[in-house]
């Protein structure tokens, strides 16, 4: 399946300028918070640093959605990557800690840009996709190359901050966005489905966008599900850094090693994450990969040694991976290509509210009682978002259950649907 995915010659292009795209992140999802803890040696503005990666798709997350129905997706990719390596590069400035600021600056301009660049690239592989078990396999190969980037990426980041090397993980971000782009300007991306008119007002696209996951179940739930289990998450990795400066020896390369262990993970979670999408219910899915993520988060911050630590988080790696894959497939089959855009855009401005949410009650929660105590109240956060995936991803009636095969990957999509590959005259930070 993967080699028929990759004959694909548009589609491999794409997933070769984002597995690029996808080297330089992780290089510095992590380096950055490392640096700012570095120069501030503050907990809280390490919580500040991963809500500014956030707080801009609060902003301009539904009207990038709006833009990503309307105009050229292919140009939104190109600008989106050229205004991001723009915004990396003010990290450069920040020498000393009067001048953490320009990180700060730096993740603002960045993450404006990949409010239009992460849901175009989710909008867009299903018009270069059309089969949708060629889909779930370009969806699992995507997240298996950046899973093993995940795996090396924030080891040899966080390698490079504690030698004193920022500069370096900042160049090779930059580089990485100009190359995606030069390579994505030659792949020939459009809309093959209609849209909604320019004429048509913004505010009423936005509308028909929320509306459309009103009222299909599965979104709904996937919506309210994902939040919860975004919220714990970020809370946690916003607490990450002291956790293993206080608790484990080594700090900054115990950081990349937690980090690489869940790269470790996520590798094995994307490699089955197609065999389980089309065997089995979303709902099955996530009740089961959610609760196993926090169960594993919990053995985590308890371990009595790194080894221990690092064996827990790459336990969380895999049905995290699978979590994952599964609901940017199901998002994807349950939205027609016309509003693809303003619905991907939506999770995204939901995951990133998550990640605000997560970042200022971790910031606080270290303030009032012991980082021991946060880090097991979020890490059972995590475990209740499996929970309600299993009270909110009931099937309705029986034709939002999965068919014998489980093929649809879990409850029918409502009102709006995608029409099977043969009608059908599409994908992050």
């Amino acid at each position: 399946m993967v080699t028929r995915v990759l004959g694909l010659r548009d589609f491999r292009r794409l997933w070769v300028a984002t597995t690029i795209d996808s080297l330089g992140t992780w290089l510095l999802v992590m380096a950055v918070p490392l640096q700012v803890f570095v120069l501030t040696g503050s907990a809280v503005s390490t919580g500040l640093a991963l809500a500014a990666q956030a707080v801009p798709a609060v902003v301009v997350g539904p009207w990038a959605g709006v833009a990503i129905d309307r105009w050229p997706r292919g140009r939104i990719l190109v600008g989106a990557n050229i205004a991001s390596a723009a915004g990396v590069c003010l990290m450069l400035l920040a020498t000393t800690p009067a001048r953490a600021g320009f990180i700060l600056a730096g993740l603002v301009i960045e993450n404006i840009a990949v409010c239009f660049l992460r849901p175009a690239l989710r909008a867009v592989t299903p018009t270069l996709v059309r089969d949708e078990h060629d889909l779930a396999s370009a969806n699992s190969l995507s997240a298996f190359s950046d899973s093993a980037l995940r795996m090396v990426g924030p080891l040899a980041g966080t390698f490079l901050v504690s030698r004193g090397w920022f500069d370096a993980v900042v160049v090779i971000d930059a580089l990485s966005y100009a190359v995606a782009a030069a390579i994505i300007s030659g792949v020939p991306i459009g809309l093959r489905d209609p849209i909604h008119p320019r004429t048509t007002r913004v505010g009423r696209e936005l509308g028909d966008g929320l509306r459309h996951i009103l009222r299909t179940p599965v979104l709904r739930g996937l919506l309210a599900v994902s939040w919860i289990y975004w919220t714990g998450n970020a809370a946690l990795t916003a607490l990450l850094v002291p956790f293993t400066a206080s608790r484990l020896p080594g700090s900054g390369q115990a950081l990349g090693y937690l980090i690489a262990g869940l790269g470790v993970g996520y590798l094995a979670g994307s490699a089955i994450s197609r065999t389980l999408i089309v065997r089995y219910a979303t709902r099955t899915i996530l009740t089961v990969a959610y609760a196993a993520v926090g169960l594993s988060f919990l053995a985590m911050v308890n371990a009595a040694s790194l080894l221990l630590a690092v064996a827990a988080v790459t336990a969380a790696g895999v049905p995290g991976a699978v979590a994952l894959v599964a609901v940017g497939h199901r998002l994807q089959t349950a939205t027609p290509n016309a509003s693809l855009g303003r619905v991907s855009a939506a999770f995204f401005v939901s995951d990133a509210v998550a990640a605000v949410a997560g970042a200022l009650i971790a910031a606080a929660a270290v303030s009032a009682v012991a980082l021991t105590t946060a880090l097991n109240t979020f890490s059972v956060v995590v475990v209740a978002a499996g929970a309600m995936a299993a009270l909110l991803l009931r099937p309705r009636t029986s034709s939002e259950a999965p068919d014998a095969g489980g093929r649809a990957g879990g409850l029918r999509a409502g009102t709006g649907a995608r029409p099977p590959a043969s009608a059908r005259t599409r994908t992050r930070s």
